[in-house]
Formats: C-alpha cells, structure tokens, sequence
C-alpha cells in the first residue's frame, strides 16, 4: 500500500511571513525585517533539501519579500521624516510670528479708537480696550501661540509688545506698537 506522505508547514516559513506582516510597526519594523529575512532565507533552503516532507515555499518568499521591503521602505520614511519635520516647525513658528503682528495690531488699533472716543486720551486700563477688542483680557501678560503680550498705558502714551517665549523657536521677532500705531519689528536675540 502506497502511503500519502504527510507534509508539515515549516514553522520557519510561517514566522517569516508573519515577521515579514510586522515591518509596518514603527522602531521595531526594520528588526522584524530582518528577522523575516533570515528566517525566509532558511526555510526555503531547508524545504528545498526536504521537498517530500516540508512545504510553505510560497510563505517563505513572501516572508523575504515583505522583510526586503520593510528594510527599504524603512530608511526612506526616516529620511522623509527628516526631511518634513524642520519644516514643519519653521512653518508653526512663521504662523506664531504672523498671529503676534495681527494681534499688536489689533490692540493698537483698539487702543487708538479708544484715544480718538475720548478726545485724544489713551486708556489707563484694559477695560477701556475691551469694549473695542472683546480679546484683550486674553492677551495682556499672557503667552499666547509662543508669545508673550505686555500692554504699557498711560493717558497720553502706550506700548504693545509681542515677545517669543523661546526665541529662535516659537518666534523670530519682537514686535511692537507706540502711539501713533505704528508697528516695529525687531530680530530677537
């Protein structure tokens, strides 16, 4: 009597494929890479030796295919990421540098309605602002989007400044607003 022979899936074949399913996980993809390579590579050296009692050929291959391309596609993600997240901060700070002159404008301009209301007298308090800028009291001695807001008043005067938190990092620039409202624009150091 003719027996089937039974064939067994290599376990090796079988890890490499599912190693090679890993790669996607971040930091520990280019190590399951490997391993996915290596463990392909000797199970299909193993089941070639052994084709009448082995079989996963076909889990084998795929495992060293997905290993292949975890350690290519890995190196360009971080070089992507390289690449992409300076970017993205001197975009965050150029957003913040841009929020800090509209915002000195708008108090300025606030408190210059406020002088044009009452004959040419400034406002000696931020409650005077917040009738023409309801956000005031938001601003004044806040740090807000990186920067830090200070509002100087007297009857006949006032200055705004607009100062990073970090310079260099939240903002480039420090900007400020004097009687007449007009805005002046400084490198911070």
């Amino acid at each position: 009597m003719d027996e089937a022979i039974q064939q067994k899936t290599c376990v090796m074949a079988i890890l490499s494929l599912v190693f090679g399913c890993l790669f996607i996980i971040p930091l520990l993809g280019f190590i399951f890479s490997i391993l996915a390579l290596v463990l392909g590579i000797v199970a299909v050296v193993k089941i070639s030796k052994k084709e009448n009692n082995l079989k996963g050929k076909g889990l084998a291959i795929s495992g060293i295919v997905l290993g292949a391309v975890g350690i290519i596609i890995i190196p360009i993600i971080a070089l992507l990421a390289a690449i992409a997240i300076p970017n993205l901060l001197m975009a965050r700070r150029s957003a913040n540098d841009a929020a800090a002159k509209a915002n000195v404008r708008t108090i300025s301009t606030a408190i210059e309605t406020c002088a044009l209301v009452n004959n040419g007298n400034y406002p000696t308090n931020g409650g005077e602002i917040t009738q023409y800028f309801s956000s005031f009291e938001s601003l004044n001695n806040k740090t807000v989007q990186g920067y830090s807001y200070f509002v100087d008043l007297s009857n006949n005067s006032y200055k705004v400044v607009a100062k990073p938190e970090t310079c260099g990092t939240t903002g480039t620039e420090v900007v400020t607003a004097e009687k007449g409202g007009v805005l002046q624009e400084e490198e911070c150091k």
